[in-house]
C-alpha cells in the first residue's frame, strides 16, 4: 500500500510539490455583537496554510488551486496567502467574479455557526468549461493533491468528473491524493448525494482525514472503527479519523490505534481545528514522521488553534523564497 513517505522526492534538492484544491473566502468573525474582524479563510486554504507553516523551509512547495474574482477583496485575499507560505501558481482571477463570504458566530463553549454568502463565488467554476487543460495537467504533476468534501460541494457534476480524471492522472504519475470529507449540509441536496460524490473520490484516495461527525452524517458510521472499516474497503491506505475532544483514530491496512487530544485546553473557538490537524499531520508525514507521531503533532497544533479566535493563527515570518 502507498504511504505518504513516497511523497518526499528522491532528489533531495527538490521540495515536495503539493496542490490543494478548494475555495478561500472573506471571513467575518464577531469580536463584539456589533463589530466584525476581517480575514480570509476556507477549509482547504486553512489546511494549506497550516501545512506550509509546519514544514521545514525549502522542503515543500505549497500551492493553492482555486478561482477568485477581480474585485478588490479577491486581490487582497490572494496577496494574503504569501504571508502563510502558500503560493497561487494555479489560481486564476475570473473577470467579473467575486470572492465568497462567510460570517462566524461563536457560542460560550467555542462552538461556531457559519453563515455563507457564496452563491456567486468565482470558485464555483472550478474544473468548469473555461478551465484550461494545462491547469489539469499541472495539478496532476504534484506529489500530493489535497481536497475536501466542501470542494466537491461547490462544483457541478460534470466538473467533478473532470476532477476525478485529474486525481487518476496524479496517481498514475506516482502522486498521492489526500481527502477530508468535510461535510456542510447546506452544500448538498441530501446526504446521499454527498456520499455518492465523496465515495468516488475515496476510491482514488491514499490518505483519508475525515471527522467522525461528518462520516456519521453522510455514511451512517456509528464509530471511528466503522469509518476505518469503510475506508479500508474503499482501498484507502492511510487513515486518521478525527474524533473531537477525544483526539483521533489512526489506521493503515493492518493496524488501528487511538491517539488522545491534548488535555485541559481552554476552548475559545473551534473554527479550523480539523483543518489545522490535517495540515499538521501531512506536514509531519512529509517530514518523515510515523503515523502516530504525526497525529500527536497534529493534535498539538489543533489545540493551539482552538485556544485562538478565528480560523488562522497569526502568520509567522517566512524565509524569502519559501513560496512562489
Amino acid at each position: 500500500m502507498s504511504t505518504l513517505d513516497t511523497v518526499v522526492p528522491a532528489n533531495p534538492g527538490r521540495p515536495a510539490r503539493i496542490a490543494l484544491i478548494g475555495e478561500c473566502m472573506i471571513e467575518l468573525s464577531h469580536v463584539a455583537p456589533d463589530r466584525l474582524a476581517l480575514g480570509y479563510a476556507g477549509d482547504v486554504f486553512n489546511v494549506a496554510a497550516y501545512l506550509a507553516r509546519s514544514t521545514a523551509p525549502g522542503t515543500a512547495d505549497v500551492q493553492f488551486a482555486t478561482l477568485i474574482g477581480d474585485d478588490p477583496y479577491s486581490a487582497l485575499m490572494a496577496e494574503s496567502w504569501a504571508a502563510h507560505g502558500v503560493g497561487a501558481r494555479h489560481t486564476r482571477a475570473v473577470p467579473g467574479g467575486q470572492a465568497g463570504l462567510y460570517l462566524i458566530r461563536t457560542d460560550g463553549d467555542g462552538e461556531r455557526t457559519f453563515h455563507y454568502y457564496r452563491s456567486q463565488s468565482a470558485a464555483r467554476g472550478l474544473f468548469g468549461p473555461s478551465q484550461p487543460d494545462e491547469v489539469d495537467d499541472a495539478l496532476a504533476g504534484h506529489d500530493l493533491v489535497y481536497l475536501s468534501g466542501i470542494t466537491l460541494s461547490i462544483m457541478t457534476g460534470r466538473a467533478r468528473e473532470r476532477l476525478l480524471a485529474v486525481l487518476d492522472e496524479t496517481r498514475r504519475r506516482g502522486g498521492l491524493v489526500a481527502f477530508d470529507g468535510n461535510y456542510r449540509p447546506a452544500g448538498w441536496s441530501s446526504p446521499a448525494a454527498a456520499a455518492s460524490a465523496m465515495s468516488a473520490v475515496l476510491s482514488r484516495t491514499d490518505i483519508a482525514l475525515p471527522t467522525l461527525t461528518d462520516d456519521r452524517a453522510v455514511f451512517g458510521d456509528a464509530s471511528a472503527a466503522d469509518s476505518v472499516r469503510r475506508l479500508r474497503t474503499a482501498g484507502v491506505a492511510e487513515i486518521a479519523v478525527k474524533t473531537g475532544e477525544r483526539g483521533c483514530v489512526i489506521a493503515d491496512g493492518d493496524v488501528q490505534e487511538s491517539v488522545p487530544a491534548v488535555p485541559g485546553v481552554a476552548v475559545v473557538d473551534t473554527t479550523a481545528a480539523g483543518d489545522a490537524f490535517n495540515g499538521g499531520y501531512l506536514a509531519a508525514r512529509l517530514g518523515g514522521a510515523g503515523r502516530r507521531a504525526a497525529a500527536e503533532t497534529a493534535c498539538v497544533l489543533a489545540a493551539r488553534v482552538i485556544a485562538h479566535r478565528g480560523a488562522l493563527l497569526p502568520a509567522e515570518p517566512r524565509p524569502a523564497g519559501s513560496h512562489t
